[in-house]
């Protein structure tokens, strides 16, 4: 539920008729009103009424609760100019997707959910390269810092007898602890 407006973001309407388009939840005309006029929205009667409703409608008083205050006043003017500029015609409202088309693309729009992320070139790497996928999980692991090292542990509030490394009798809180265990410490590779 949390991703719903996200979305609704994803398709928008050319309104016709107005009976297929909520007036506060739908993008159209290139924004969400209860996103672009959160004042006015806050005065709203009926926050699930079609565009249809609210032009057949008789008055501000039967959509909204009075009296309003100066902002909502003044979303409520260029709202009625947003609703004034919307053609009535007896055609079904148009539906199409932020990316031009009419048709659906689960590709397109998990790219628009997720959006772009920054990964790290050792990620790429590490995926690209030719090494057993039980190896590659591990290192992800690591590079994650989600081993389970003494120090996560200790960080995630585990009970454990002793802190230390069983190989170096380091205390944990080094500069990193994720590269702290087995093969990385310091007594097996001669700098102790």
């Amino acid at each position: 539920m949390k991703l719903l407006d996200s979305f609704k973001g994803l398709a928008m309407v050319h309104i016709r008729d107005g009976a297929s388009c909520l007036l506060w939840d739908d993008l159209w005309l290139n924004r969400v009103p209860s996103q672009r006029f959160p004042e006015l929205f806050s005065f709203a009667k009926k926050i699930h009424i079609s565009v249809l409703s609210t032009v057949s409608a008789d008055g501000s008083a039967s959509i909204f609760h009075l009296p309003i205050s100066n902002q909502a006043f003044q979303q409520l003017i260029t709202l009625a100019e947003d609703l004034n500029s919307v053609q009535d015609t007896d055609e079904k409202d148009i539906w199409s997707y932020i990316w031009g088309s009419p048709f659906f693309s689960s590709a397109k729009s998990y790219k628009h959910l997720t959006g772009h992320r920054v990964v790290h070139d050792a990620f790429r790497w590490l995926w690209n390269s030719f090494c057993q996928n039980k190896h590659k999980v591990f290192f992800w692991l690591l590079l994650k810092d989600r081993l389970s090292t003494r120090e996560l542990l200790r960080r995630k509030n585990m009970e454990l007898p002793d802190y230390t490394c069983v190989c170096c009798a380091k205390q944990s809180g080094i500069i990193y602890p994720s590269l702290h265990f087995l093969p990385f410490c310091s007594s097996l590779l001669g700098s102790a």
